[in-house]
């Protein structure tokens, strides 16, 4: 094992990884310690299928999907950022029984294609990046995709589960990604960013005349609950039912999980 290089073990899981910088040696090292999100991999357990793939958008430098791999028939990794893609690809190369099971996708999913601005947050290659601009007027240029587009180009046959992480880019996303959903009904494993979205209404007001923001954090909630309410049920992380309300009280970052299946 080359100088860096770390291994992880998760739930029966094995892989390695290198991290590039203070974001992936803490998050490497917080999953040594059982300490980062081990409801999300409970969640994967559950709802990752060895005969189905998944979509992973947000995929950063790999935790899930490196750990997804393992559970799931094949992984196609969805992640702008260009600092974080090429740490998920080294970390790839690194294990090369799972490599073949993964495609990983530079691109932002998108309501339309073509190009779009992915803006920093704190830093490129902090997984906090996001179509909507928060604390910084920074950004890269990355290819914008439909899902549509992705879907003919990477032959996304029978997809069971689509975990979304994209720092508030999901108020957006969600709602341009109806149809999909409702017509395969994938189990959603869904983030919710109501800090981060707050940011970008009051950077976005304070730049538009008459110091208005351009939109309601609330109703931009209770739209995105819209166009998902055709899900049987709706939980949090641990597997508790959730409501609605549940989930317009989330002050900065919620997690919750819609499906059809039953926790």
């Amino acid at each position: 094992m080359s100088l860096n290089e770390m291994v992880i073990h998760k739930n029966g899981a094995q892989f390695k990884v290198k991290p590039k910088n203070d974001w992936g040696m803490w998050v490497w090292h917080e999953m040594l310690r059982n300490s980062w999100e081990e409801d999300t991999f409970a969640i994967f357990d559950r709802f990752l299928h060895p005969k189905r793939p998944y979509l992973d958008i947000g995929a950063w430098i790999g935790p899930t999907v490196l750990y997804g791999a393992q559970r799931a028939k094949h992984v196609f990794a969805v992640e702008p950022d260009p600092v974080d893609f090429q740490e998920l690809q080294e970390n790839l190369s690194l294990n090369p029984d799972i490599q073949p099971k993964v495609t990983c996708i530079h691109a932002a999913v998108s309501a339309v294609s073509g190009t779009a601005r992915l803006y920093k947050r704190d830093a490129f290659g902090s997984s906090q990046s996001s179509l909507l601009s928060t604390l910084s007027d920074e950004y890269y240029d990355v290819r914008a995709a439909t899902i549509e587009e992705l879907l003919a180009e990477h032959s996304m046959h029978d997809v069971n589960f689509v975990k979304m992480d994209i720092e508030a880019g999901e108020y957006v996303l969600v709602p341009a990604m109806h149809a999909y959903l409702k017509s395969c009904r994938p189990t959603l494993y869904l983030s919710l960013h109501p800090q981060f979205l707050n940011d970008h209404l009051r950077s976005a007001a304070a730049q538009g005349a008459g110091g208005e923001a351009p939109g309601d954090p609330r109703a931009l909630t209770e739209n995105v609950l819209v166009h998902l309410d055709f899900y049987k049920y709706i939980y949090d992380t641990a597997g508790k039912p959730a409501s609605k309300d549940d989930i317009l009280k989330v002050p900065q970052f919620g997690q919750f999980v819609f499906t059809d299946k039953r926790w």
